[in-house]
């Protein structure tokens, strides 16, 4: 499967390079350009700093760590000398990897028998949910984008989606998956040394996604309450291992709490993460973004309550259930009510739900329904997994072949300009950490990644008062706007650096060329940098 996934994976990035026409430069980035080129500028800043700046925003902030996956992606830059785009590839190749690997010894404790276990981790691995009916809803319509968007795009529960364009995302949901799988040999075999091994993957997971820290402590937690129910017991040693493990996980969250709660600046960034408007989706609309693997699992659920005799049963149920059996339980419920937890980052809860929701229809499948149709329909029967595999895989085909035709318009943001990339380059040379660079957006969110410079607009969270200053460079930009205000603008954030090309120039007709608050700094093609007075 690595063998495979990879080089799939690959494929929009190889047609990118190879296909771009000698006046554009792809820019290695295929998918979620704004917040891919944030975690680029944290692994520039990252190579000579243990604590950095937010440099998407004009203001002055003091430095911080806010992700050690990219800290440690930044100090390799600096042993390899390889660029920013090739080590994005190289932390792919290995965080798709690692994802590969870990996934299997996991499924592995949760299926009975090979069948079983390669028919689950071919489904989370290659499926998707039925977000292909939008698109064709789309099409049918000729609507000029899919009428649900979440519902095809979101990526944490999209493993394929993941290695492809989110290395960060493949290396929480391995540690998430590892934290788990040690877990278990926690609970059956009760060694130190595990929960050890458990407190530090969960110390290194929550020192690049705190939000999960959710995830291992309550998902575990909920599976202790449910051993407590079979068991009449209170499993101790569990418990005290969940606490060791979530104790030494839990002070980088409170770090992060601590420096949103306590920098002005920062509240405002957390403020705006609502700009996204990216939400987990309804439960309605769950169902089509995790696909057919959760329609059986609920439809199994909705039959079991109607056919089985009630409490007895489910006690029975119960105390018959493995420790394995009571964490896959507790991973789907729990994960369930996690997914619409009040907060902005609500969504990421998703990571990693993908695995028991597939874990529970292949289990489903094989145990229940196969068996109860094989009487009459035998090849049926035996033709079910492959036809569950083919019904999951047509988003993520459309995600891939979509993917080509989007980067076939060779446009920004994922193209720049042969001029954009050279004033950049130029601005990597010349900028220091004091200057501010205002340009249009798809330019201003390379600036940080490009060079040492903050940028006026850049992130849709991390650029303070973000929409206030999309209206600011639209209107300094207006052959209309005063001259005054324009300087008042530049003095108010101290501009240093203006850029001045064709998406600037679609913003509106001034050219600060003919102002006496520029002088040209330096020229490429269609793009000018004015240094301001």
């Amino acid at each position: 499967m690595i063998a495979l996934v990879l080089p799939i994976t690959a494929l929009p990035y190889l047609y990118g390079y190879l296909s771009s026409p000698p006046e554009r430069r792809f820019q290695g980035i295929i998918f979620d350009v704004p917040d891919t080129v944030q975690y680029f500028s944290w692994l520039r800043d990252h190579r000579n700093n243990w604590l950095v700046p937010n440099r998407m925003t004009a203001e002055p902030n003091p430095p911080a760590l806010f992700n050690l996956l990219w800290l440690i992606v930044g100090r390799l830059q600096v042993v390899t000398g390889w660029s920013i785009p090739a080590l994005f590839q190289g932390l792919r190749f290995i965080a798709g990897t690692a994802l590969l690997l870990m996934l299997y010894p996991v499924i592995a404790r949760f299926t009975s028998g090979r069948a079983e276990r390669l028919n689950a981790y071919l489904l989370i691995i290659l499926g998707a949910g039925l977000g292909w009916i939008w698109v064709i809803v789309k099409y049918a319509r000729g609507m000029s984008g899919v009428p649900f968007p979440l519902d095809v795009y979101v990526a944490e529960p999209n493993t394929l989606l993941v290695i492809a364009a989110f290395p960060h995302f493949a290396v929480a949901t391995t540690l998430i998956l590892a934290i788990f799988w040690c877990f278990l040999r926690i609970l059956d075999q009760h060694s130190r040394l595990v929960v050890v091994g458990a407190a530090t993957l969960a110390l290194l997971l929550t020192l690049q996604h705190a939000y999960d820290l959710l995830i291992i402590s309550l998902v575990p937690a909920g599976a202790l309450a449910l051993i407590w129910l079979r068991d009449r017991r209170i499993p101790w040693f569990g418990g005290v291992s969940l606490a060791l493990i979530g104790g030494l996980a839990a002070p980088p969250a409170l770090y992060f709490t601590w420096i949103t709660s306590r920098d002005p600046l920062w509240r405002q960034v957390l403020a705006q993460f609502a700009n996204a408007g990216v939400y987990t989706p309804s439960p309605l609309h769950l169902l089509v973004l995790i696909g057919l693997p959760l329609l059986v699992v609920i439809g199994a659920a909705i039959y079991g309550i109607f056919t089985t005799r009630g409490r007895p049963e489910i006690a029975r149920a119960l105390k018959t259930a493995s420790n394995a059996d009571l964490l896959l339980l507790a991973w789907l419920l729990v994960g369930f009510l996690l997914l619409y937890i009040p907060s902005d980052f609500q969504i990421h809860m998703l990571t990693a739900w993908q695995v028991p929701v597939g874990i529970f229809a292949v289990r489903l499948l094989h145990r229940q329904i196969m068996p109860a149709i094989a009487h009459k329909w035998a090849r049926l029967a035996q033709m079910l997994p492959v036809l569950l595999l083919l019904a999951v895989l047509p988003t993520n085909l459309y995600l891939l072949i979509w993917r080509g035709y989007d980067l076939n318009r060779h446009a920004a943001p994922y193209y720049l300009s042969r001029g954009e990339e050279s004033a950049l380059r130029w601005l990597g040379v010349q900028a220091t950490r004091a200057d501010v660079v205002l340009s249009g957006l798809d330019v201003g969110q390379y600036v940080p990644v490009y060079s040492d410079a903050r940028t006026f607009l850049g992130h849709w969270a991390q650029t303070v008062a973000y929409y206030d200053k999309q209206a600011r460079v639209s209107r300094f930009f207006a052959a209309a706007t005063p001259e005054a205000e324009r300087s008042t603008l530049l003095r108010r954030f101290a501009v240093t650096y203006v850029v001045y090309g064709a998406e600037e120039r679609a913003l509106g007709q001034f050219d600060p060329g003919g102002s006496a608050l520029f002088v040209p700094v330096f020229r490429a093609e269609d793009v000018t940098i004015y240094g301001v007075r």
